[in-house]
């Protein structure tokens, strides 16, 4: 058994020395990364352990407590929550030299493909604690990381400013290089990062006259990681009727602000209803759709991407059906034009007939008045708003998801919370589509003062509703055009 055992081992080396596609730092290392964020009154810690190919090998005798020659997920989860204490108590963290107790939030361990198509082990840790008293003050937080430190490889520590909270005076650096050790630097292999000591200080106030601030690798300050307000309204720690009341009035004004920001549009519903004989009524109608439009989207996507992940791709599905919106915009587009461009034109336009005897003008405003026998008169674009337009619009408007919503029903999904998520998307999707409905109504209310005697006949205000038709074509070209790229 033992001639087996040792055996089997020189051939696994002998696999690692002679395989094309070796491990970065070489097969016998085992490379650290953390990742230190503080908070206003807590400090985060996000530590990951990537094993190379023999290290994993000598771990995996461990790991196959049925000895069947393959490590499953029961025995690698096993030995995650094994290894896991001895780990986290490797990790010193002081503030203001007292020290501070991590606990584990989450934990995952995975077995990538290394050289010759062996496992390697990747355990990712997300460490909270709490700070011992207000953020306010200058604090100091020492860091080391004391796991594996006979064993050769890469030693990364960054330090995350989070949005509120000033770092400065730091030994370590606002960014990675390795993507949390995804992705090793070909050209610094002879001499690796031996990052295992980090201090820095923080405080929520500005920083100290003199202070130097947190800077990147490169150079520059680093930027806070401003987390996703809405994304973060599923991830409370305890759901009560204050907290879904507070969420859903959140939710809403999210809704709304994300209406908007650029590339929402708002200049598309404004455009297409200048020159519009619209009504209140129409305006809700769009809103509607907007809604359901977008909140049927964000489930269906969030669906494929949590039951499909592994075959389709979201960031493959978002371009089409950013595409799919622009060609509706810009189809709406080009029809508004030729109908308004022909009708100002004085042509013959669906619904718009000449005859001998008579010639009824119920589309028209009162005050567009109409002499015939020779003399001129005045023709305006064609003001029937039409359902099918608008269903159009509000799909086009609806069609692509927000990527926040997109991850808060994912997290619902995680933490079982599955009809708070949806109650939110919707409440979210009925924000944006009040703000677009609002849009709506100010352009059909702004719009009827062209309807005055002095200004239906002026040559300028007769070509704007043209114009607007061609603002929506470019608008839709323009949403093609980005997504093909």
């Amino acid at each position: 058994m033992r001639m087996k055992f040792y055996l089997t081992t020189a051939l696994f080396i002998l696999a690692c020395a002679f395989s094309a596609a070796a491990h970065p730092l070489g097969n016998f290392s085992v490379n650290h990364y953390s990742r230190i964020e503080v908070e206003k009154s807590q400090i985060k810690l996000r530590a990951v352990l990537d094993m190379a190919e023999i290290p994993t090998f000598q771990e995996s005798a461990a790991i196959d407590t049925d000895k069947d020659g393959t490590l499953s997920e029961e025995e690698l989860n096993r030995y995650a929550e094994k290894i896991t204490p001895g780990y986290i108590s490797n990790l010193l963290l002081l503030v203001d030299e007292k020290t501070i107790e991590l606990r584990p939030t989450s934990k995952n361990i995975t077995l990538p493909a290394g050289s010759g198509n062996l496992p390697t082990i990747r355990l990712e840790w997300d460490l909270i604690g709490d700070l011992p008293d207000s953020a306010n003050q200058v604090r100091r937080v020492k860091y080391e990381n004391k796991n594996n430190i006979e064993r050769i490889g890469w030693n990364e520590i960054v330090a995350g400013r989070n949005s509120g909270i000033n770092i400065f005076d730091s030994t370590t650096f606002g960014s990675g290089i390795t993507d949390e050790l995804k992705a090793y630097p070909q050209e610094t292999l002879s001499s690796p990062l031996t990052e295992r000591r980090a201090e820095f200080s923080f405080t929520s106030n500005t920083i100290p006259p003199g202070a130097r601030a947190l800077q990147n690798r490169d150079g520059h300050i680093s930027a806070p990681v401003e987390k996703d307000k809405f994304a973060e309204l599923i991830a409370v720690p305890e759901i009560t009727p204050a907290i879904i009341l507070f969420g859903l009035l959140v939710a809403f004004g999210l809704g709304a602000a994300h209406a908007l920001s650029p590339g929402h549009g708002k200049a598309v519903v404004g455009a297409y209803l200048v020159g519009s004989r619209g009504t209140p009524k129409h305006a809700l109608f769009l809103g509607a759709t907007v809604t359901v439009t977008h909140t049927l989207g964000v489930f269906a996507l969030g669906i494929v991407m949590y039951f499909a992940s592994s075959y389709i791709l979201p960031e493959r599905i978002l371009p089409y059906l950013s595409f799919a919106s622009g060609l509706l915009v810009l189809f709406i587009g080009l029809t508004l034009f030729k109908n308004r461009l022909l009708s100002i034109l004085g042509y013959e336009t669906s619904g718009h007939h000449h005859g001998e005897d008579t010639h009824e003008h119920d589309d028209l405003p009162e005050n567009s008045t109409h002499t015939h026998g020779g003399s001129t008169h005045t023709h305006v674009p064609p003001q029937q708003v039409t359902w099918r337009s608008l269903t159009a619009l509000g799909i086009s408007g609806g069609l692509l998801p927000c990527p926040s919503a997109l991850v808060l029903m994912l997290s619902a999904i995680n933490l079982n919370r599955i009809g708070y998520g949806i109650v939110l998307t919707l409440v979210f999707s009925l924000g944006l589509a009040a703000t677009l409905t609002a849009v709506g109504l100010v352009f059909l209310y702004g719009g009827r003062i062209f309807d005055s005697p002095t200004l239906s006949n002026n040559r300028i205000v007769k070509t704007i509703p043209v114009f607007s038709a061609f603002v929506i074509a470019c608008v839709g070209a323009v949403i093609c055009y980005n997504s093909l790229v």
